[in-house]
């Protein structure tokens, strides 16, 4: 099915050329031909598709399938153990970025410049360290180029810039899907010894703190929303330290949050959307039950204890209480607008964490480490 696939998506891109509506069918029919029925993977399937919703309000034709590709690479590589295939998707999920990027008109060629070359770095790193994972030296490489790729402190240093001036929708793109699969292949392939313990222990601290502080002490909101993603790596990231299914659950479930946040306001800062939304957007990513937010970090947090690690469960906790001020600020900087998209966002957050529940997402999670 991903070949047919790709090869919808071949065609519905050179389509979009003369006709966008047609190439928007094309794009979601792949979408829908790459659907799986295991839960946790049909609502990254739905990110994808919100995705592609966001990025209709750009004047750009030939973007559209660019979304769609990331997430035929994801779904493949939740169904791959082999390590070549990995690889291969990894650079699939990653390269697209690239273009969105570049065809930011309001982003400075320095910072442009800035993310491919640290992203290119992420990818060599991450790829010869996966190689190379059988020994420490291969797995410190592999968690460098993972932290460079997703923005973990301290090796966020193109996030805020990027954030800052990108064109919202296409910066929600970067903040969301792109995020899967990087982590999908840290937990499938890492193991812990104490030096890749130690070393996670102390990415996640740092890009809690770093992220937290950082969207505290700004003004502009997508600087806030680019140290909140920092601050969301480092919940994920806290995750690794457990290894466990309810890491796993928490930190997908957490991903998933950031995702339908990032959206959300990146979508609202491009097309307006009104308070309640922004709030509902706010509420769920400070952790407030029974929102989607809280769902991932009570996963996490879960594991933590459940794995004895109280120092970094209290952290985690504190962190969490950091960014009530920040997000609620963040929820009234929005100008008033009607936004089918940002509603649609809202409503798949609320609707998700009240129907679905977590525990399908949940079973979906342990069914894939099987």
């Amino acid at each position: 099915m991903e070949i047919l696939a790709l090869i919808l998506l071949s065609i519905g891109a050179v389509i979009s050329l003369k006709s966008r509506s047609a190439g928007i069918i094309a794009c979601i029919a792949s979408a829908l031909l790459t659907f799986n029925r295991n839960p946790f993977l049909a609502l990254i399937t739905l990110i994808a598709i919100l995705n592609l919703a966001s990025l209709t309000l750009l004047k750009w034709k030939s973007h559209l399938t660019l979304s769609i590709l990331m997430l035929i690479a994801t779904l493949h590589a939740f169904q791959s153990n082999d390590l070549a295939v990995l690889i291969v998707c990894f650079i699939a999920g990653s390269v697209p970025t690239y273009a969105l990027i570049l065809l930011s008109d309001d982003l400075k060629p320095n910072t442009a410049v800035k993310y491919i070359t640290f992203m290119v770095l992420a990818t060599v790193l991450f790829i010869f360290g996966l190689i190379n994972l059988n020994t420490v030296i291969g797995k410190v490489l592999f968690l460098i180029g993972l932290a460079l790729e997703v923005g973990i402190a301290p090796l966020h240093i193109w996030v805020p810039d990027v954030f800052e001036e990108g064109v919202p929708v296409t910066v929600a793109v970067i903040a969301s899907l792109a995020k899967f699969i990087p982590f999908l292949i840290a937990f499938r392939v890492l193991s812990l010894d104490e030096i890749t313990f130690a070393f996670i222990f102390a990415l996640s601290v740092l890009s809690m703190l770093v992220g937290n502080i950082g969207a505290l002490t700004s003004n502009k909101p997508q600087r806030i929303l680019a140290y909140s993603t920092i601050a969301n790596m480092g919940y994920v990231t806290s995750a690794l330290t457990t290894l466990n299914p309810l890491g796993f659950a928490g930190a997908f479930i957490q991903l998933l949050a950031n995702s339908a946040g990032k959206i959300g306001f990146f979508t609202a800062l491009k097309d307006g959307a009104n308070k309640v939304q922004t709030y509902i957007l706010a509420f769920s990513m400070i952790g407030v039950p029974p929102l989607l937010g809280f769902w991932g970090k009570f996963f996490i947090l879960a594991s933590l204890i459940k794995s004895n690690l109280l120092i970094l469960a209290v952290i985690f906790v504190i962190n969490s209480v950091i960014s009530v001020p920040y997000y609620v600020r963040l929820a009234g900087m929005y100008v008033r607008g009607k936004s089918l998209i940002v509603s649609a966002v809202v409503t798949a957050c609320v609707l998700i964490s009240l129907i679905l529940y977590p525990t399908p997402i949940y079973e979906g999670v342990i069914a894939w480490m099987r």
